[in-house]
């Protein structure tokens, strides 16, 4: 047992030790200038833009909707439980977007994206409850027994489109 504890510590040692150890001369052999870093922050953020005007693909967006988030895309329909008061047909935009993504890049919101930079909207196209639950209640010798029925109101949202601004890192129009 102790030649096992020895050995570890000097692991530890050679990982950790009062110059940096391995990791700490690795890391920074590795890690590029702070200068080089930016560079390539850039060059992503150019990359996207084309990306973002060349529209290859499908958007989506995960969604935080009524305590739920919801992955969405253009033409899914999503029924969600619970009340809200919007009516049928109402055109609504969806603004707590968490991700928005295509197949080629992801935008990931800390928590939120940026509100300018995803728009999600959505119509309502019906309203009514849910299908019936039953909630039983049985006490065995007793002679109890309760039978209950749960119906939920019910939304169902038609998503229109899911569109992703033209340029990332771009200063918003009234500002400039």
């Amino acid at each position: 047992m102790s030649l096992i504890r020895t050995g570890l510590q000097r692991l530890a040692t050679v990982f950790s030790g009062s110059n940096g150890g391995i990791l700490s001369r690795f890391l920074t052999n590795v890690v590029p200038a702070q200068q080089q870093s930016i560079n390539t922050q850039k060059e992503v953020i150019e990359t996207c833009n084309r990306m973002i005007a060349q529209k290859p693909s499908r958007n989506f967006a995960i969604i935080h909707l009524l305590g739920k988030q919801w992955r969405v895309s253009d033409g899914d329909l999503l029924v969600v439980e619970g009340y809200w008061p919007p009516n049928i047909g109402d055109q609504i935009k969806l603004e707590k977007v968490l991700l928005a993504a295509t197949k080629d890049f992801s935008l990931i919101g800390r928590p939120l994206v940026q509100p300018d930079l995803v728009t999600v909207t959505a119509t309502v196209v019906s309203k009514g409850l849910s299908h019936t639950r039953v909630h039983f209640k049985k006490k065995r010798r007793k002679q109890f027994m309760r039978i209950n029925f749960q119906r939920a109101q019910q939304t169902m949202l038609r998503i229109n489109s899911v569109e992703i601004a033209d340029k990332i890192n771009a200063r918003p129009k009234n500002e400039q």
